[in-house]
């Protein structure tokens, strides 16, 4: 059997279950939000970043273009008719003040005019010469690497008055530019590049990289990322997550103000990620530890509830086994379970009194006490135990008073038929000494058949009592048998009466199999009800008993009264028989003056009547005997009857 979990096992379960559920939620809906914001505050500020710097690499290169603007300006540059001496002058001097690589001047084919020996003899092979000649304005060349250093060019012509005479190029170390790139820092491998309108990096914080002229489109090539590269060379700022490499990476872009490159820095998600991790861990820890402390709290707590509980739960056990007499130990702690404890008392304490109430009832009952009332102090549902109790009690009193005057009835009934069985013994007695007298006669008439006449005389007049004494006989008998048939009708109406009874018995087991089933849908609170109508179907089987043992007596009687009526018609016929016998015997005697003649014919046929009907007087005594053995026994069981009926207490007003 499966052991049932207790009060504090399913408090703890539970709690500690939405517990897990809700921190698991919590730490999930915490990781969702954290990389969802983080990678949110990143981008944007990735792209500030992106921007800032972009600004302030063209601030960089308008600080170059500034110097190359001033410097164009210069008389000896401008001037038609200036020597070249004089322009290698102006270059010198202002090669001593600003860190160029080389600083040179050409003619409008891109032939150096003048200048220092490390630039270049052409510059029209060069791209910003083909923008030079398309603009004819200043114009940033991309980095390169040339004599073990990366050189960045500026551009401008040199304009007298609004035509442009020649070109001025100054190479300047790409350190300016690198500066502003090796100083944005994001995370431990992040990268900042620039790359130009075609996507090919041209220029990176890792010198190394720059010399491989990676384009982006190839290095990361992906449907996504071409649509992002094309805004990047399109002049756009903005902020991506992309896949580079397989590897998340958080990307900025913004265009480099003045030139057609674009500034990109990125970082992999990963280095941000990993503080996420270690915050999510952490926070895991202080969840599991707080988890442990909740379920040390929880079941503390249920701890508290188990016990405040456990004092109900004992009780109600206890109650269910039949125990009314302890007491309840109050739980004092201002919450349900202190209201539970005061309900179980209360209600125990009420049950104790309706159970001590219907077993005072039930006591006074199996004691023969019909006349008590049932307590008037049922309330609720309890109340219809209390009318059941009085139907019971006022059914049983109808029943005994029944009973009584059956019992009555019958003890009078049996009297006079044991009076009348006295009365038949005696005269079955007389009739038999009688017959003897008139054995003898006929003897005497035998042997003296001189004397005939005088004996005929004496026998006619012996006839003619017996005939009036079987005359009587017969009408005592008639009387004794309507007697009997009255016996035997009032024993039907004691049989019926016994019916009824066993009935209200039924009834009664009827009643206290309800209550046990309405016990049963009670619950722990109708068990000690149970016990209740349990002890009223024990009742309901006693009384059921006592029944059967009366039915037995009444059966019993019946069946003595129904032998007695019997014989009382059999001991009628026998007077029939006795009373034409008689009548034969009379008219035998009137003639026997007459037929003197067959007197011995006459004696000897006397002689066998005589002999016949001294049997039957005989046999009728015998009947009349046990006639009267009979009453006196239907007698004895009517008064034991009025004595069981007369033990009974019944009320007092009612009409009997």
């Amino acid at each position: 059997m499966e052991k049932k979990k207790t009060i504090k096992q399913i408090i703890v379960f539970y709690v500690m279950s939405v517990s897990i559920m809700l921190g698991v939620l919590l730490t999930a809906v915490m990781i969702i939000s954290s990389f969802v914001s983080t990678g949110s505050i990143l981008l944007e500020n990735l792209q500030m970043m992106a921007k800032t710097s972009a600004q302030n690499v063209s601030a960089n290169l308008h600080l170059l273009t500034d110097r190359m603007a001033n410097l164009s300006l210069e008389d000896a540059l401008v001037e038609p008719g200036a020597s070249g001496e004089a322009k290698q002058e102006v270059l010198d001097e202002r090669e001593s003040r600003i860190e160029f690589v080389w600083l040179a001047g050409y003619d409008l084919s891109g032939q150096k005019l003048y200048g220092d020996k490390e630039a270049p003899d052409s510059i029209s092979e060069k791209k910003y010469y083909t923008y030079l000649t398309k603009t004819d304005n200043l114009v940033v060349d991309e980095p390169y690497y040339k004599n073990d250093i990366w050189q960045l060019c500026v551009a401008i012509p040199i304009k007298n008055g609004t035509e442009t005479t020649s070109y001025l190029v100054g190479s300047y170390k790409y350190d300016l530019l690198n500066d502003v790139l090796s100083n944005i820092h994001i995370g431990v491998t992040g990268s900042s590049y620039i790359i130009n309108e075609e996507g090919v990096i041209i220029a990176d914080k890792d010198l190394e990289s720059m010399q491989k002229h990676e384009n982006v489109y190839e290095l990361y090539n992906s449907g996504k990322n071409k649509e992002i590269f094309d805004n990047m060379i399109n002049s756009q700022t903005g902020s991506e997550s992309m896949n580079l490499h397989g590897v998340r990476h958080y990307v900025a872009y913004a265009p480099v103000p003045g030139t057609n490159w674009t500034l990109i820095i990125d970082a992999p998600c990963r280095e941000f990620q990993n503080i996420l991790f270690t915050s999510i861990f952490i926070c895991a820890v202080i969840a599991v530890v707080l988890l442990v402390a909740a379920r040390y709290l929880i079941i503390k707590m249920a701890d508290s509830i188990s016990d405040s509980l456990s004092l109900a739960t004992g009780r109600l056990t206890a109650l269910s086994e039949g125990n009314l007499k302890d007491e309840v130990v109050l739980a004092e702690t201002n919450d349900e379970a202190e209201i539970l404890t005061n309900a179980l008392a209360k209600t125990i304490s009420s049950m104790d009194g309706y159970i001590n109430d219907i077993k005072s009832s039930l006591g006074f009952l199996s004691e023969g006490d019909y006349s008590k009332e049932v307590p008037d102090t049922f309330t609720g549902d309890f109340v219809a135990i209390r009318e059941a109790l009085s139907t019971i009690t006022v059914s049983l009193n109808e029943t005994m008073r029944r009973i009584n005057r059956s019992s009555m009835a019958v003890n009078e009934n049996s009297s006079e038929v044991s009076g009348y069985a006295k009365r038949l013994y005696d005269g079955s007695t007389e009739q038999a000494v009688a017959l003897e007298r008139l054995s003898s006669s006929i003897q005497r008439i035998t042997a003296q058949i001189e004397h005939i006449s005088a004996n005929a005389a004496q026998v006619k007049k012996c006839a003619g009592g017996a005939e009036k004494k079987v005359d009587q006989g017969q009408k005592h008998m008639n009387f004794m048998l309507e007697t009997m048939k009255d016996i035997y009708n009032n024993m039907q109406d004691i049989v019926t009466i016994s019916q009824l009874i066993e009935e209200i018995s039924s009834q009664t087991s009827l009643l206290a199999l309800n209550a046990s089933i309405e016990a049963a849908r009670a619950g722990e609170s109708g068990r000690g009800f149970a016990v209740v109508a349990q002890q009223i179907g024990v009742l309901a089987d006693q009384t059921a008993d006592a029944l059967k043992q009366t039915g037995d007596i009444i059966t019993l009687a019946n069946a003595s009264i129904d032998k007695g009526l019997k014989t009382a018609e059999l001991t009628a016929d026998s007077f029939q028989e006795i009373n034409a016998a008689t009548e034969e015997f009379t008219e035998i005697s009137l003639s026997m003056a007459q037929v003197v003649a067959d007197q011995k014919e006459a004696v000897s046929m006397v002689t066998k009547e005589v002999s016949k009907v001294l049997e039957i007087a005989n046999l009728n005594q015998q009947l009349a005997k046990e006639t009267d053995e009979t009453a006196a026994l239907s007698l004895s069981q009517a008064e034991e009857l009025g004595e069981l009926v007369a033990a009974v207490k019944l009320k007092e007003g009612e009409s009997e």
